[in-house]
């Protein structure tokens, strides 16, 4: 009973019998009803038609004992049913009754409606008026034809309800085996799914309901999986890659200072020119890594009100000092204030302006204001405004594909990879730090029109 298809087909086979036993009770309860309503008419008629042939035969003391009650003009009132008739006195004695009854115990003596009761071993309706004189008449009626048909309707109903049981077992376990089969395959599936092969997607057919939106809703994961884990591979292969060239530099410079550094003043100051550039190669790359993996962790910001116009204005001129010969300028701004974490949020405004001097054209301008939130990704409904740092070059621009892949981490273009600089961390970077802000970053080049990166962040106090 561990399995799933039997407690779904157990349920069902409950269901079925509470259905069947429900509908039976009640279609048993409406034929007694009917049953019981025709005996107590039938009884109510006896005593309305007696009670006429009996009052022009009494006299004035109310005497009916010389009145046959099985007298054919009276039974034929009856309609030939097993009705009975009993008349008393005043004083409640039996002065005149049927045939019927000869063998009966006298009829309780009642004046009203019909209701059930006993007479001898037998359940019958008994109804009754009263007479000329004070005298009662009794009308009995026998049950036990209803009572029998009951009973044989009662085991036929439960005979039916038997024989469903086996069907119902058999049939719901197909039904269950049947609506679980997408289940079942997709069990299958994740069985066979290795880490060297996620290419394995659960096929989909049939009717769009819930199996099938959970059979689409595991196929999106396997391939958002399938995406993770070939990112992850290339991440590990690019970080390998970059951190080859400094070890090797270290281990040669190494080696050449265990050979032939010893006595060689020249040899030793040039392995440790090279040993520190590696050095510090291999540590502005584990850097990044660490910052990456602290702001993939989801670690709670330091945040505070921040204007985003001194932010850009701080930056511009760091640009120009670094790059004296670039181009670095404002755009058009205006005070707006957000609330961030100071230093992450400076070092993404940062790896945007460093990546436009390194791959722009030698003119960098740098941009903040306030616009009206986009509907799409990473817009967030109800709000009425956006703070937005944007930074554009006039360097070659991207093609469409690099523009989709220049957010991944590791990634570079070929242009990127000729001049040799970078790891190719510094716009996932920024992406990261955006996103963990509630905000996003927006891309927008083409070849020969250079490139504007725009970062949208949730207006913390409104305008400056």
């Amino acid at each position: 009973m561990r399995s799933f298809t039997w407690r779904l087909t157990l349920w069902y086979t409950a269901l079925l019998m509470a259905v069947l036993l429900v509908f039976g009770g009640v279609a048993f309860l409406g034929v007694r009803y009917v049953l019981f309503s025709a005996a107590a008419r039938e009884v109510e008629a006896t005593l309305t038609s007696v009670a006429q042939l009996t009052g022009g035969g009494s006299d004035e003391q109310g005497d009916y004992s010389h009145m046959d009650l099985d007298d054919p003009a009276i039974t034929a009132v009856l309609g030939g049913g097993p009705v009975w008739v009993q008349i008393t006195d005043a004083g409640g004695r039996v002065v005149n009754r049927s045939r019927g009854l000869e063998e009966s115990p006298p009829v309780p003596v009642h004046v009203g409606p019909p209701v059930r009761g006993v007479l001898g071993r037998d359940n019958v309706l008994l109804a009754g008026v009263r007479l000329a004189g004070g005298s009662g008449l009794q009308a009995v009626r026998s049950l036990d034809r209803e009572e029998e048909f009951l009973g044989t309707l009662a085991r036929v109903f439960a005979l039916v309800a038997l024989a469903g049981l086996v069907p119902a077992v058999i049939g719901g376990r197909t039904i269950a085996r049947r609506a679980l089969r997408p289940v079942e395959t997709l069990t299958r599936t994740a069985r066979e799914i290795t880490t060297s092969d996620l290419s394995r997607r659960i096929p989909l057919a049939g009717p769009h309901d819930e199996l099938r939106v959970l059979g689409e809703t595991v196929n999106g994961m396997l391939a958002r999986l399938e995406d993770g884990y070939r990112r992850q591979r290339e991440f590990v292969a690019a970080a390998s890659h970059d951190l080859r060239t400094p070890l090797a530099v270290v281990r040669s410079y190494s080696e050449l200072l265990g050979r032939w550094g010893g006595g060689d003043p020249e040899v030793v100051a040039e392995s440790s020119r090279a040993i520190g550039r590696a050095a510090l190669t291999m540590e502005r790359l584990v850097n990044d890594l660490l910052l990456l993996a602290h702001v993939d962790s989801r670690t709670r910001l330091e945040t505070a009100p921040l204007r985003l116009d001194e932010l850009a204005a701080e930056t511009v001129e760091e640009a120009r000092a670094v790059a004296p010969k670039a181009v670095v300028e404002r755009g058009p701004s205006e005070p707006v204030t957000v609330t961030a974490d100071v230093a992450y949020l400076r070092r993404a405004v940062w790896a945007l302006v460093d990546n436009a001097l390194k791959y722009g054209g030698g003119k960098v301008t740098v941009a903040v204001g306030l616009a009206m939130a986009k509907a799409g990704a990473g817009a967030k409904a109800g709000a009425e405004a956006e703070a937005f740092l944007s930074v554009a070059d006039n360097g070659p621009g991207m093609t469409a594909e690099e523009r989709s892949r220049v957010f991944e981490r590791f990634y570079r273009t070929d242009r990127a990879r000729g001049r040799g600089s970078g790891f190719g961390l510094g716009l996932p970077t920024a992406r990261a730090i955006v996103e963990a802000h509630g905000g996003r970053i927006e891309a927008e080049s083409a070849p020969g029109q250079g490139s504007r990166f725009t970062v949208w962040l949730p207006v913390g106090q409104g305008k400056g």
